[in-house]
């Protein structure tokens, strides 16, 4: 009988892993939280020249003056122009540029109507401003500002805003009053 082996196999070495360099710390970030963009608001201005204005009533008919401005064909009577503004807009100032060699002080009115409905008095009044006569050589181009207006001078969805120059025309030898036209400053 063959003798027996009482010798327990070899045993392999066991393989072991390369240990790994330990990971660099994780440097602390504060998660950063999109949501809308904050852009600071832009100014602008616009200019309207005086052909943009037409009287209130078409049978007032206009006289067109190129650069001295326009007025209505019949004296004292209005004319008034679209103000187009974007809606969420702070309104800053509207400057309207006319002549007034009259003695007379016409009135503009800065107006609104609602897009959907009837518009009561108070509603639609957005300012008043007076258009002093003066003579300001060398062709009597005068500018008056106003930045006073409701609600916080943002304009308010739904309403259609318009300016209106009273009291326009040729009075002869009394003088005469003419648009030469606008200009707004706005933020959006």
């Amino acid at each position: 009988m063959p003798a027996k082996n009482n010798k327990k196999p070899a045993k392999k070495p066991a393989v072991t892993a390369k240990k790994k360099a330990p990971a660099p710390a994780k440097k602390s970030v504060a998660q950063k939280k999109w949501g809308p963009a904050l852009v600071a608001a832009k100014t602008y201005k616009v200019y309207i020249e005086s052909c943009a204005f037409f009287p209130m009533n078409s049978s007032d008919g206009y006289v067109d003056h190129f650069q001295d401005g326009r007025h209505a064909a019949v004296a004292g009577r209005s004319l008034a122009a679209p103000v187009m503004i974007p809606v969420k807009a702070k309104l800053k100032s509207i400057s309207i540029h006319y002549t007034n060699t009259t003695q007379n002080t016409p009135i503009a009115f800065f107006l609104r109507k609602h897009a959907d409905r009837h518009s009561p008095s108070g509603e639609i009044e957005m300012s008043f401003i007076n258009l002093p006569p003066a003579t300001l050589p060398p062709d009597n181009y005068l500018t008056v500002t106003d930045s006073s207006f409701p609600d916080g001078n943002i304009i308010q969805d739904k309403f259609l805003h318009y300016l209106e120059v009273s009291g326009t025309g040729d009075f002869g030898a009394a003088g005469r009053i003419t648009v030469r036209g606008m200009s707004l400053l706005y933020t959006y």
